[in-house]
């Protein structure tokens, strides 16, 4: 009874709510400002399912000869209307041919989305052999000297960085034999769906259910300070005991919060742009690679869809720790607006404090280990990362060390509570 008369603070603040739906809009706004993509997305289907997605000889050669077919059909097209032929559908969109052609109208619509959806079909062929070029002349031990030159890291940190790295190059050896680098996915130079969804998405709705939960978390934990009820409300053994109740709802509303938003945003994102035949490509593939040409390489051979999972799942422990901190700081200071700014300055001293140490220092590396740094760079979690942070099991060991920590803490302020001259 307790425990959802909190919950019902929670969910009757029209602030909470106004954010939340607030948050969910602008996710969809996120949405719609990149939906113009879809259909070039969409491009990519039909060749999954002629091709299937690992481009190994086999699929390689189905590829081409099914490029090398409808480029045939569209040539017979073009002649036939305007006499050219070309050895590249990429010639056709030429500038001092294209915007002629188009003001002519001698192109229907769906003879312009053909030629469309034949120049993606190159860009995915000539890719290939661009690929294997790549992983066959990648050298992690190279990045990592590349990255301690370039942060300037000396002694035990540096030691450490080649040390990590050194355990990162079987797993490269291992994607690079599994093929996992030739599967065919979104092509990362045209649109970008990894960053977009894990970086962009994902961080957005990281810190909005961070700011839900750090503002419901205070608001109940010092509601009886905040209404002068605690003489009454804490007079008892029982009433005591209530802090308990209050943890325990914030962490199963957090948990809700997140995995609402969460749900709700990833739902409208897979309705808005389909993923169909590509939930079991490996999240290694080489096709994701972006504009920076810098490969995602996972500790693991994981699906997209379990690479999904898994960083949803890693999203809602993140919060967790943002709840057990909020209550350790609403059990030092009994003012919600005091503690809400107190976290704000917390996360950002979490982000500067390694700028701060010592180059040749193994706090360097150690400090990156904090729940902050982790969620600022969700596009790389349970991957290689740059120097700071590859580690095999960074993620892991960042949430576990904090989880127990906090814990303790919050066991800790409880107890002193029960004690406690109020």
């Amino acid at each position: 009874m307790i425990k959802q008369l909190e919950f019902k603070k929670i969910i009757s603040s029209p602030v909470i709510l106004g954010l939340f739906v607030l948050f969910l809009l602008f996710n969809c706004f996120l949405i719609y400002q990149q939906s113009s993509i879809r259909n070039d997305m969409k491009s990519l289907q039909p060749i999954v399912k002629e091709t299937g997605t690992l481009m190994d000889e086999e699929g390689r050669n189905k590829l081409q000869t099914s490029y090398e077919k409808d480029l045939t059909n569209w040539n017979q097209l073009s002649k036939s209307k305007t006499g050219d032929t070309y050895q590249r559908a990429v010639d056709f969109y030429k500038p001092e041919l294209y915007y002629s052609l188009i003001e002519s109208n001698i192109y229907s619509e769906k003879e312009l989305q053909n030629i469309n959806k034949l120049a993606i079909k190159e860009t995915y062929v000539s890719s290939i052999q661009e690929i294997e070029t790549l992983y066959s002349n990648l050298n992690v031990m190279e990045n990592a000297e590349e990255g301690i030159r370039l942060f300037g890291l000396k002694g035990a940190a540096a030691e450490t960085v080649r040390e990590h790295y050194t355990v990162l190059k079987p797993r490269v050896e291992e994607l690079v034999q599994n093929k996992e680098h030739l599967h065919l996915f979104f092509h990362g130079k045209m649109f970008g769906t990894h960053s977009f969804l894990f970086k962009t998405l994902f961080g957005f709705m990281l810190f909005q259910a961070m700011i839900l939960i750090v503002l419901f978390t205070a608001f109940i934990v010092n509601y009886e300070f905040e209404h002068k009820t605690s003489l009454v409300a804490y007079s008892t053994k029982r009433g005591r005991n209530l802090v308990w109740d209050k943890l325990l709802v914030s962490i199963f509303a957090g948990t809700l919060v997140t995995v609402t938003l969460l749900a709700i945003t990833l739902f409208i994102y897979f309705m808005v742009f389909d993923y169909s035949g590509l939930w079991n490509v490996p999240i290694s593939s080489g096709f994701l690679i972006e504009l920076n040409n810098i490969p995602f390489i996972s500790w693991w051979n994981v699906t997209f869809i379990q690479y999904l999972f898994m960083t949803c799942g890693l999203v809602v422990i993140c919060q967790i720790l943002f709840v057990l901190i909020t209550f350790c700081l609403s059990m030092l200071i009994r003012n919600s607006y005091i503690v809400f700014t107190l976290f704000g300055v917390i996360f950002l001293a979490g982000l500067y404090i390694p700028s701060i140490m010592p180059k040749d220092s193994i706090m360097l590396l150690y400090t990156h280990f904090s729940p902050f740094i982790l969620v600022m760079n969700v596009k790389k979690w349970w991957m290689e990362s740059g120097v700071f942070t590859t580690f095999k099991y960074y993620e892991v060991m960042t949430v576990t060390g904090w989880l127990v920590a906090l814990l303790l803490t919050a066991w800790f302020f409880i107890k002193r509570f029960a004690r406690e001259n109020i």
